[in-house]
């Protein structure tokens, strides 16, 4: 990314970690020390494509825009406190889970509360806009819901995981570049639609591949967690598709948790899965640009494009 636009960005994060400051005032400090733990070193996607989809229609409003999209942030991070139990996982972030540090009940309330906060908050914004983030609150549980379903099974198809993908991902990512629109303007909700949904799944098919890349210093978690977790993903996918023989083989992993045949299994879909599950990550982030390419030239366009390409160029 373009230096100046990263440091352009880096400003508007800071602001929304400003407005996330003042919203978070809970009266248990145990509360406050467990959204410290999740919130902390995040890339606050979703405030910054509130604020950008409003201001590139003109929105003057920043404040509220900082404030709507603080609310979608607390939604997602009370998505992550209750995923990091359901999953049993150790890191978030490179940080230690909130639940290893407090505890499961301290992490699935404090998820709760920022839910509640949220849903709270949003009240004050058009009807219009909490059907949004209502829907895609329900859509999240729907998603976890899915892939708890889908989990070690070896025949889940590319349409399964889309549906998982876009619930869990895409959509809270969509609802926050239509919020950004119905701040300003009505009238252009189905190119943000577009524009936030493309842009989620480029997003977490980049995630997918990562998984296979990187190790624990790069993402701060393990790689191949998501194998281990029983999850069929875009790499996966391709890999099988390529040769059907895999798909026995991943089979007889999750029966028997060989760690050989794991790293064997990682090595096999980086081979074969990897390039081309970042080729559909390119195509859904350049799908995302097109939705908004009607919009006037500005620094604000700008941003959302910057946004769209850092979706399959980071490398965590």
């Amino acid at each position: 990314m373009n230096p100046i636009l990263k440091n352009a960005i880096k400003q508007d994060i800071k602001a929304v970690d400003e407005t996330l400051s003042k919203l978070i005032k809970p009266e248990s400090k145990l509360s406050f020390d467990v959204y410290k733990q999740v919130v902390e070193s995040g890339k606050r996607l979703r405030p910054l494509l509130v604020l950008y989809s409003a201001n590139a229609l003109g929105f003057q409003k920043t404040n509220d825009a900082l404030i709507l999209g603080s609310i979608i942030e607390l939604i997602h991070t009370a998505s992550l406190l209750h995923d990091d139990i359901i999953d049993d996982a150790q890191f978030r972030r490179g940080r230690k889970a909130a639940n290893t540090v407090f505890g499961v009940k301290p992490a699935v309330l404090g998820g709760d509360y920022l839910y509640s906060l949220a849903f709270n908050m949003v009240l004050d914004f058009d009807i219009d806009i909490a059907k949004v983030i209502s829907k895609a609150a329900y859509m999240l549980a729907e998603g976890e819901i899915k892939e708890i379903e889908n989990a070690f099974n070896v025949y889940v198809t590319q349409e399964d995981y889309y549906d998982v993908i876009y619930k869990k991902t895409a959509t809270l990512l969509e609802a926050s570049s239509v919020c950004g629109a119905l701040l300003a303007d009505k009238k252009y909700k189905e190119q943000f639609e577009e524009y936030g949904k493309n842009l989620g799944f480029a997003f977490q098919i980049k995630d997918d591949c990562l998984d296979y890349r990187a190790d624990f210093k790069m993402l701060g978690k393990d790689m191949g967690i998501d194998l281990k977790e029983g999850k069929i993903t875009m790499p996966v996918l391709y890999a099988v598709n390529e040769d059907e023989s895999l798909r026995n083989e991943i089979d007889l992993y999750f029966k028997q948790k060989d760690d050989k045949l794991l790293i064997w299994l990682i090595e096999t879909i980086r081979k074969k899965g990897l390039e081309p599950s970042m080729e559909k990550a390119r195509e859904f982030a350049k799908k995302a640009k097109d939705a908004i390419s009607f919009l006037e030239d500005g620094k604000y366009k700008k941003y959302l494009m910057a946004v769209a390409d850092y979706a399959i160029e980071r490398e965590k």
